[in-house]
């Protein structure tokens, strides 16, 4: 039992990890690479078995003091004949600026298993802090951030906004309430390749997961790629880790 909470756990919480780092030009300023209706569907599983499925949506925008912010929203969940295993049903969702330039709120509503957590990151950007509050538990804690800080969910819109080519490294800083740290990617290779059926013209990414922890804390090889398309877009189309209890998975669903 615990081999098999260790791999879904760790399958989860590799759905979108907070491995998405930033900074840098726009790929196409006048062309945005989403709007809001976007929702990109991802099947995930590990080593031939899929788990489970995640989605990825920009919600309509909203507004603040008549300012307009973006809205993000990610689930994941379990398949029915995986809940009697490990059932998970996690939603994060982001609000932020409307270049998504900083974050502006975050919450983490967490059912993973017995793990039950539902979690609030408020930012403070006039004394650049970031308060985190778990209400089941009434735990709180205020961390310092810098500028232009993002959560881990609107960092991952955020990469797709920029300028990708081999060779370039991109950093930028991230939190998730409880410490924020200077996240980097490395843009690897570009290359086709095909994803359930269809074939798309990719660059590889390779995120440092140095500060991840977890299962990959734990796993001395352990590695993850992003591939995400070459157009202006830049949808992730796969995402791969091997880690000591095996291999996961997120890989696109296409539209019909």
């Amino acid at each position: 039992m615990m081999k098999r909470k260790s791999f879904l756990s760790g399958l989860f919480s590799l759905s979108f990890l907070p491995v998405f780092s930033y900074g840098g030009e726009s790929a196409n300023p006048l062309k945005p690479p989403f709007e809001p209706g976007e929702k990109l569907k991802y099947s995930l599983g590990w080593q031939f078995i899929v788990a489970g499925y995640a989605t990825l949506e920009v919600l309509p925008d909203e507004e603040l003091d008549g300012v307009k912010l973006r809205s993000f929203q990610m689930q994941a969940k379990t398949r029915k004949v995986v809940d009697s295993i490990f059932k998970v049903r996690d939603t994060l969702s982001s609000l932020t600026t409307f270049d998504v330039g900083r974050s502006m709120g975050y919450s983490k509503i967490q059912r993973e298993g017995k793990t039950k957590r539902d979690i609030t990151v408020d930012f403070d950007w006039e004394n650049l802090e970031a308060h985190y509050f778990e209400a089941r538990k009434q735990k709180s804690q205020t961390t310092p951030i810098l500028e232009n800080t993002l959560d881990p969910l609107s960092a991952f819109y955020f990469v797709r906004q920029q300028k990708l080519e081999v060779g370039k490294t991109i950093e930028g800083p991230m939190t998730d309430g409880k410490r924020c740290k200077i996240a980097r990617i490395e843009v690897k290779e570009r290359k086709t390749i095909k994803v359930n059926g269809r074939k798309y013209d990719c660059f590889r990414l390779k995120p440092d997961i140095s500060d991840v922890g977890g299962v990959f804390e734990k796993s001395k090889d352990a590695k993850i790629e992003i591939w995400c398309t070459a157009d202006h877009r830049h949808i992730p189309v796969l995402l791969k880790s091997k880690v000591a209890v095996g291999s996961f998975k997120a890989e696109l669903i296409p539209d019909e």
